[in-house]
């Protein structure tokens, strides 16, 4: 009895087309907007070495996103978290 292979993923073995690979738990990142604003090391890739916050075109953040990391930095600036 042949075997269909055109919708088989190439990490499970032919004998075996009804099993699924087995899923490696991925490692769960925060979203820029979820960055807490008491952690200026994770907050530090949004800025540059003179403190300015970097624009949308070079985070690659959407912009409602962008609104929320900005707010963020200027909280931690007045809170003095981060200079």
């Amino acid at each position: 009895m042949p075997v269909d292979t055109r919708h088989a993923d190439p990490n499970i073995p032919p004998s075996f087309p009804n099993m699924t690979a087995i899923e490696t738990p991925t490692q769960q990142t925060l979203k820029p907007e979820e960055i807490p604003f008491t952690s200026p090391q994770l907050m530090s890739r949004y800025i540059t070495d003179t403190g300015k916050i970097l624009p949308r075109k070079y985070t690659g953040m959407s912009s409602k996103q962008q609104r929320a990391v900005t707010k963020k930095i200027k909280r931690a600036r007045k809170m003095l978290t981060m200079l």
